[in-house]
């Protein structure tokens, strides 16, 4: 018997939709909890101890970091101030490093680094993240979530059942555990 392509296509719909149930509803419930981030504190506990140490004296330091600060050419302070393990001592200035400088004390260079975001990739990923984006992007976003959800769920509870659906809803949860585990 030969399957015309709309039945083709509705079995490669039904085992793709069966197999991606549990992703599909994985990837909505993680959007919506990501869109809000900053109402779950940016999913970090932050412990705080304090311990004693001993009086010193800041002064020398202060004059290391300006006399960094007088060969870079800058006279705003620095981010982030980080040593490697190789001795170089980094200055990171703006948001993660934008414009970052090396200093490399033992060989007596210095390197800059400056980031430039490539568009348009560096927007669509904003969106993806719901990054730096307006309120009306996040209730979209929050809305195509939901939606994702209720037709993967209603989908599953409408669709007839054959003996094959409860073993690809079971091998897609295998492959999103898999998945998930392997990341």
């Amino acid at each position: 018997m030969q399957q015309t392509t709309n039945q083709v296509l509705r079995r490669i719909h039904r085992i793709g939709g069966l197999l991606l149930a549990g992703f599909l509803v994985f990837y909505a419930l993680t959007g919506l909890l990501l869109n809000h981030r900053g109402s779950f504190g940016y999913f970090i506990a932050r412990e705080t101890s304090i311990s004693r140490i001993p009086v010193s004296d800041p002064e020398p330091l202060h004059r290391f970091i300006e006399n960094c600060k007088t060969m870079i050419g800058r006279s705003d302070d620095p981010a982030v101030i980080r040593i490697r393990p190789d001795g170089s001592i980094e200055f990171l200035y703006g948001s993660h490093g934008k414009v970052t400088y090396v200093i490399h004390p033992q060989k007596g260079t210095m390197e800059r680094f400056e980031k430039h975001p490539r568009q348009p990739w560096n927007w669509l990923n904003r969106l993806h993240k719901a990054f730096k984006t307006g309120a009306g992007w996040v209730f979209f976003a929050d809305m195509v979530a939901i939606v994702i959800l209720l037709v993967t769920l209603t989908g599953l509870l409408l669709v007839r059942r054959r003996s094959l659906d409860a073993g690809l809803i079971f091998a897609g949860g295998l492959l999103l555990a898999l998945a998930a585990f392997l990341a």
